[in-house]
């Protein structure tokens, strides 16, 4: 603070308790992070009050994928709903301190230029479940590892275009501070092969967080990023050296992570899919699945 202040006029308001929406509450263990005024916010401008109660964002094991066009009548139905705004609040909420509701609102951001009616239900559903967890915290409890990445991938489960879901979750030292659930590019033709691309994709996300951390703490040398992959067989073709003509599938670009890992600015490790944060990025998990993760 006293460094800023030499070249920008600042007041000092003490320990930040609140900021753009989020609660901010100092515990023994760390920080934690909350939107629960936010989304009582979004329930009353919505007039949501719901006698169901729904336990997960979406219900388990669902896409919102439509190979047909909607009809004239469901067209009309849905321009008089507020679908659009619903999925621009929940996105906010998503990239702020739900991680849990990011598979789900990738979902629902698909179909923003032409809803349906099976996506405003799947959008009222998640309303329903934010009702019964408008009380959840991000923590940040501090850890040793400097920069973590954990990565997953869904394959081949959009029946639309069959392209793969990624999803990453980054921590730094310990504390989440950022991911997401985003489509594929390419289409590939085994979980291996989508499992790879979302590593690649992930690292790209987490590498420039790095590059960040090692000059707030002033080190010459990046920070190695610990990243975790749930799949054997992609850590195995990653690890391994030349080509094959299962690799020739891959596109080139997808190779930072091989050469990440080369050149020792990252390290990879095997995480069990139960323990891996960013299966909840790629799916809609059951309750039980769910839990674990959240």
């Amino acid at each position: 603070m006293t460094a800023i202040s030499i070249k920008f006029q600042v007041k000092d308001l003490g320990v930040p308790t609140q900021f753009l929406g989020t609660k901010i509450q100092r515990t023994e263990s760390g920080i934690e992070l909350s939107q629960t005024m936010y989304v009582e916010e979004i329930l009353h401008r919505f007039a949501m009050s719901p006698t169901r109660r729904a336990d997960t964002p979406m219900v388990p094991n669902t896409r919102l994928e439509f190979l047909d066009e909607p009809s004239a009548q469901e067209v009309e139905e849905m321009s008089k709903v507020p679908y659009r705004q619903v999925v621009g609040c929940l996105l906010y909420l998503a990239r702020v301190t739900r991680p849990d509701l990011s598979f789900s609102i990738n979902q629902l951001a698909r179909h923003c230029s032409k809803p349906r009616k099976a996506a405003w239900d799947a959008a009222k559903h998640v309303l329903r479940y934010l009702h019964h967890t408008k009380r959840a915290r991000l923590e940040l409890s501090p850890a040793e590892e400097c920069v973590s990445l954990a990565t997953d991938a869904d394959w081949a489960n959009d029946i639309s275009d069959r392209k793969s879901i990624s999803g990453f979750f980054v921590r730094v030292f310990g504390c989440p501070v950022q991911w997401g659930s985003l489509k594929q590019s390419v289409v590939t033709l085994s979980i291996t092969t989508a499992e790879f691309v979302a590593a690649c994709e992930g690292l790209m996300q987490a590498e420039w967080i790095s590059l960040v951390v090692g000059e707030l703490l002033g080190d010459d040398v990046e920070p190695a990023i610990v990243q975790q992959v749930d799949n054997l067989s992609a850590i195995s073709r990653i690890k391994k050296d030349g080509s094959s003509n299962a690799q020739k599938a891959i596109d080139i670009r997808f190779h930072c992570v091989k050469d990440a890992l080369k050149k020792n600015k990252m390290v990879l490790q095997y995480v069990p899919t139960s323990d891996n944060p960013a299966d909840l990025l790629t799916k809609s998990l059951a309750k039980t699945e769910l839990s674990p993760q959240a």
